[in-house]
């Protein structure tokens, strides 16, 4: 038996013989110095053993193995401490002294386990395990908490264990192994398992691989450029002659991902710049961050303001702050250790709206102007530079124009005295600060981040306004007189520009626009010129529109639930239209480094090329795949030649989850023709499948089928050299060739394999609801199957059997004497239909759609002849 013992700096090897292993322990123990090795103190003692503790006796090895097997130390760095055993026989027990031949004491060497002619394997095993416990006690002590105040007896126990395993070597010389797996590592998905055959040259069989497998297809431009590289399956590779013949069937498990970036400049000029598109819903508008410090309500042109062309005059005197600063306060969620700290109060905050009320009350923190926020030249409003939680509170004093003052202002003196001071409350706490609560208007949602960076370029901005996806929504609407108008200028972004293009004065860039080296709200934002934009549009004085007629305009696809729901998730997941925007950051200074902005990247797939040169890994860059860092080693050389050029970078991102499985099989059949090329025939199949029983609408499981073929062909063309050598001044230092590139491909895709979807299972817990508004229903065209309608249509639906139809949710109810009793809506009051609801005023009736169909409603069809007509509903403006 063969012990190593691991310490801090160095390593000792303690071979067997006839002494014990606690007897040579010992007897190190007492030496004061190893020969060239460092002092080592070792305090363990000889213990008798409980209980006698015996092993059962190796098989023999083969007859096969016995003559050829050696035994090698196996030696790790001692950066730790650890006890580990390996094999080891008498004469091969190193000395004091000794170090394996060519290597260094501190190195790590890979242990071999076994070394014949039939196998040469080499097998690391790591493995960690934890057993701890933690106690926790909450200070102070809250009675609402189901915790105890002080720690229990014992701790909550948690064991950990953990282990790796690296397998490489051959078995029988054909068979391969390799095994890289690890429990610790940040992404399990760079694990890599593989093992493949190799045959002996010129034998048709080639290559059989099992595990993760590598695509190995030639650069397409249709077809292999989405299809990932590694996969989890099955590989083939064989030979006969002038044809290779490439198969695959796999599970695919990543994800294809490319970007550009630009970045030029030698010396003085460097720079990067970097292109970017980000989508984002109507409901995404940047919460707990800019403010009115007065009711919006009594600005000019309410509600279509514009807050980035607000002036001092554009609020009443008596109510806008005047020349003495503003003073801003901030909630602190946890004061008490902070009360004897200046710049903190204990204060009331208040905030009223049409006779409503709400208080808050609780300890304060100054904020310090052009630090903690930033205020609008109009000291109309403000921005922070970290936003509030929902539980979090801001309030305010100033002192008007005509000299009022709004709160306590300078309310530390009064704190000073032991007294409250009174505050302007501008949000309350989450649940007081709800859609029609006095601080909800005072908060913006018409302002949109889509950038944390204050090096966007504004004229490098576009924004485009869909209703639903960009690549199936509306871009437009339609006025009353049929033209189109786009939503971007529907929305008022749109007003200068002749064409359908944002107008970059609605864009917030504060680095710039306060003119401050460190401002105190950083981003970039898209500010619309009104208050609830996505359902009240502003005024279009280019088209001489009104705001109640961009409204009407706007019509049943005006989103108020964005902003008026009271429930904050409903808010948060109402989002109804799209905003893309594409936009570029260029940042001045040092280009020799960027990252791709992808975690866990597969090794050695990625494809980095400076305008038309592909780069080289290990000489022009380095790449953390981990956290998808790229280093340039050498970027002035690389830019000295083209200081404008394009980075295009594609690489395949390992998937962390899989959504849905997706199976591939593919074939690649070469035919070389010698030194002029080779022409490929490609085949892929691709599938992905469901993970639900009954797919639902844009889940279906779907195929696509790719094939093609392409060549790469060269030619000598001695005709050139002759040319340019009849030519005075021309010359060639090679010969001329002519390269010839061709592909061609079909694809067939197949978006539902099953033949149905589901819109709703009844199952669930969401629904699809049919609304029962006249106004979201319109005629709706002629059938082309009429299977399962019965045999009472006509034989044909056309224009002229057509009947009339008139829908309505609304009616007019008449008194005894035919005078109106006014404008009703639904049927039966609720009482008539359910009897044991009970009322108390004034009775609410059932909404319903009442359908008038047949000659009553008009039409050509005469009496006793069948008829038809069709109404229709959208089920989802978003697809």
């Amino acid at each position: 038996l063969g012990v190593l013992l691991s310490g801090a700096d160095d390593e000792i090897g303690i071979g067997g013989g006839e002494k014990s292993v606690s007897e040579t322990l010992q007897e190190l123990s007492n030496q004061d110095t190893l020969p060239s090795r460092p002092r080592v103190r070792l305090g363990l003692q000889k213990r008798p053993l409980p209980f006698p503790i015996s092993f059962p006796p190796l098989p023999p090895l083969p007859a096969t193995m016995a003559g050829g097997l050696t035994a090698t130390p196996v030696r790790f760095p001692l950066s730790g401490t650890g006890l580990s055993f390996f094999p080891l026989t008498e004469a091969a027990l190193p000395s004091a002294g000794d170090s394996p031949s060519g290597s260094t004491p501190g190195t790590q060497e890979a242990p071999s386990f076994f070394q014949s002619e039939f196998a040469d394997m080499s097998v690391r095993l790591r493995g960690r395990g934890e057993f701890g416990g933690d106690w926790n006690r909450f200070q102070p002590c809250e009675i609402g908490l189901q915790e105890s105040c002080d720690p229990g007896l014992f701790p909550q126990l948690k064991p950990d264990i953990q282990f790796g395993l690296q397998v490489s070597g051959t078995v029988a010389k054909r068979i391969h192994v390799e095994v890289d797996y690890d429990e610790t590592r940040e992404f399990s998905a760079a694990n890599n398992v593989n093992l493949y055959y190799e045959g002996v040259e010129g034998a048709f069989l080639q290559r059989v691989e099992v595990g993760d497998v590598t695509l190995a297809f030639p650069e397409s431009r249709f077809l292999t450029q989405g299809i990932p590289a590694g996969n989890f399956g099955f590989r083939a590779l064989a030979g006969l002659g002038p044809v290779d013949v490439q198969t695959v069937w796999a599970q695919q498990n990543g994800d294809i991902s490319s970007r550009e970036f630009r970045l030029n400049g030698v010396g003085d000029r460097q720079a990067f710049v970097q292109e970017d598109t980000l989508v984002l819903d109507d409901a995404d508008f940047v919460q707990g961050q800019f403010f009115f410090l007065t009711d919006p309500r009594v600005l000019a042109e309410h509600p279509h303001v514009d807050i980035l062309s607000l002036e001092p005059g554009d609020a009443p005197p008596d109510l806008a702050p005047g020349p003495d600063p503003i003073q801003l306060y901030r909630f602190e969620n946890d004061p008490i250790t902070r009360q004897q700290v200046e710049g903190y109060i204990q204060a009331e905050a208040v905030g009223e709206k049409d006779g409503d009320e709400v208080k808050e009350s609780g300890w304060f923190r100054y904020l310090q102007p052009g630090v903690d926020y930033l205020l609008h030249p109009s000291g109309l409003w403000v921005g922070l530079r970290r936003p509030l939680r929902r539980e979090e509170m801001l309030a305010v004093t100033y002192i008007t124009a005509t000299g009022d003052t709004i709160g306590d202002y300078n309310p530390e003196r009064i704190h000073n005295l032991g007294d409250r001071p009174s505050l302007k409350l501008l949000k309350a706490s989450g649940p007081k600060h709800q859609p029609g609560a006095p601080t909800w208007d005072l908060e913006m949602h018409q302002v949109y981040r889509f950038s944390g960076s204050d090096d966007v370029e504004t004229n490098s901005v576009a924004l485009v306004l869909s209703l639903g996806e960009l690549s199936a929504g509306r871009t437009f609407k339609r006025r009353p007189t049929g033209e189109e108008i786009t939503l971007l200028k529907l929305m008022g972004l749109d007003e200068e520009s002749p064409i359908d293009q944002l107008d970059p004065s609605f864009i917030l860039r504060p680095a710039s626009d306060f003119f401050q080296k460190r401002p105190a709200v950083n981003g970039t934002f898209i500010v619309f010129p009104t208050l609830r934009p996505f359902a009240e549009p502003p005024p279009v004085p280019s088209l001489g529109l009104s705001g109640s007629e961009t409204k009407e305009i706007l019509g049943a696809d005006s989103n108020t639930k964005i902003y008026d729901a009271e429930d904050p998730v409903d808010r948060e997941n109402a989002g109804l239209y799209r905003l893309t925007i594409p936009f570029r950051i260029r940042s001045e200074g040092v280009i020799s480094s960027f990252s791709l902005g992808a975690l866990g990247i597969r090794d050695a797939s990625e494809r980095i090329r400076l305008g038309e040169r592909l780069l080289r890994a290990g000489e022009d860059y380095s790449i953390d795949y981990d956290i998808g860092q790229v280093t340039l080693l050498n970027p002035e050389a690389l830019f000295a030649a083209n200081p404008d050029a394009r980075i295009r970078a594609s690489w395949e991102q390992k998937a962390l989850f899989q959504i849905a499985p997706t199976s591939l099989f593919g074939f690649n059949a070469r035919y070389g023709i010698g030194e002029r090329g080779a022409v490929h025939l490609l085949g892929l199949y691709q599938r992905e499948q469901t993970l639900q029983n009954r797919p639902q609408l844009g889940m279906e499981p779907s195929s696509i089928f790719l094939g093609g073929v392409n060549g790469d062909l060269a030619f000598s063309a001695g005709w050139l050299d002759r040319l340019s050598e009849s030519l005075p001044g021309l010359g060639a230092d090679e010969p001329a060739s002519v390269q010839v590139t061709g592909e061609m491909a079909l694809s067939l895709p197949n978006p539902n394999t099953r033949g149905d979807v589901y819109l709703d299972d009844f199952e669930a817990s969401d629904e699809l609801r049919l609304s029962v508004r006249s106004r979201d229903w319109h005629l709706g065209s002629a059938m082309e199957e009429m299977e399962g309608l019965g045999s009472d249509l006509p034989l044909s639906l056309d224009g002229g059997n057509a009947l009339g139809v008139v829908w309505q949710d609304t009616w007019i109810l008449e008194g005894p004497g035919g005078d109106s009793l006014g404008i009703f809506e639904g049927f039966f009051p609720r009482r008539d239909i359910d009897q044991q609801i009970n009322i108390v005023g004034t009775q609410t009736r059932e909404p319903g759609l009442r359908v008038t169909f047949g000659q009553e409603a008009g039409g050509g069809v005469s009496q006793g002849e069948a008829g038809w007509r069709s109404i229709t509903s959208v089920l989802s403006n978003t697809g």
